[in-house]
């Protein structure tokens, strides 16, 4: 753990507090207690284009968001199914919290997530033919759901 704490000489300093054994593998000793100076970068950060950016988008985010609204018909039921996502999401957090502390489930479900990540990649993104199927693959599924 790093405690900071501010000098007078030296601006900010990073004090650990490590247990006495810490290093001793790797061949390092550092005492209880020592200090370690911190310097900021001097990095210059342009702060008033970055609002200006901030701004536009946000700017440009609202009046389409805006826009939307105003074209939708049924809004009532848009607020509805809004409501019923944010819910559903709550309570898909809750089960994967209640899931999650359970200690060999969890472990199990995570080793099942690497494994289909690592067939997914292996199956679609290490070669180039598998890579241009998925790409048909998804369009294909775009065009269904958009309509088009």
């Amino acid at each position: 753990m790093a405690l900071l704490a501010r000098t007078a000489n030296a601006g900010l300093v990073a004090r650990t507090q490590r247990p006495a054994m810490v290093g001793l593998k790797a061949g390092l000793s550092l005492p209880r207690g020592a200090a370690v100076a911190v310097k900021a970068a001097n990095n210059e950060v342009d702060t008033e284009d970055i609002n200006k950016k901030l701004n536009e988008t946000l700017t440009n985010t609202t009046s389409y968001l805006q826009a939307k609204w105003e074209e939708t018909e049924d809004k009532p039921a848009a607020l509805a199914v809004t409501g019923g996502a944010l819910l559903l999401l709550v309570a898909a957090s809750s089960v994967v919290d209640a899931v999650d502390k359970i200690p060999i489930i969890s472990d199990l479900i995570e080793l099942v997530g690497v494994v289909v990540t690592g067939w997914f990649t292996y199956r679609y993104l290490v070669f180039g033919p598998d890579r241009e199927e998925l790409v048909s693959n998804v369009k294909a599924f775009l065009k269904k759901v958009y309509g088009k």
